[in-house]
């Protein structure tokens, strides 16, 4: 290695470094904090429906689902992964339906008519029962929802419009398969102790 090489990989090593700290292990990373507070009431908001009954209406899921309890899933991307939540949420909706366990699904996203069509596939080509919606972005920022802007898929379960807690997952989360099967298997055992807990 001549001088110059030398020096070329001396000052590499310090992006090395960088590269290396920066790609910190899914596993290691502090959970993401989005979605309002438990405890919080859940305001109402009107969203413009793309499935279900209410399909083209301006429609306030959370008022029509009243004191139910209630999973809400506030997506602000579709990828790799999402469908997988959306669906593991529905089903697990649909066996519990007879104890009032209620779910839906809302695209935080300023340009309804390009992500409404995309939606429409995932719950079509998933089967979902739970309604889907489009809202404007803003929804998401506002104090009372809070979702962060890391946040590819918030969960916000409550029941008498009150939070009992949150979830979300960042896109890396959602593409590791083994670790989104993981955190599922958690979310889905915090919602069946909401169901225990309205009784």
């Amino acid at each position: 290695m001549n001088r110059r090489q030398f020096i070329a990989a001396l000052g590499f090593i310090p992006f090395v470094r960088r590269v290396a700290a920066a790609a910190e292990p899914i596993s290691e990373q502090k959970p993401l904090t989005s979605g309002p507070a438990a405890g919080q009431e859940v305001p109402s908001f009107f969203v413009r429906a793309i499935t279900g009954p209410q399909m083209n209406r301006s429609v306030c899921f959370v008022c029509r689902n009243g004191d139910r309890p209630v999973v809400m899933l506030l997506l602000r991307r579709l990828e790799a992964g999402t469908s997988a939540v959306l669906k593991a949420v529905d089903e697990f909706v649909d066996r519990r339906r007879a104890d009032g366990l209620r779910a839906f699904g809302v695209m935080l996203s300023d340009e309804p008519s390009k992500v409404s069509p995309h939606l429409q596939t995932v719950s079509f080509d998933q089967q979902l029962s739970l309604p889907l919606g489009v809202g404007p972005e803003a929804l998401g920022e506002r104090d009372s929802l809070s979702i962060a802007p890391a946040a590819s898929v918030t969960l916000v379960a409550y029941r008498d419009k009150k939070v009992v807690w949150t979830s979300a997952f960042r896109s890396t989360e959602l593409r590791d398969e083994p670790m989104r099967t993981r955190r599922l298997r958690e979310i889905l055992e915090h919602v069946e102790s909401l169901l225990t807990a309205t009784k």
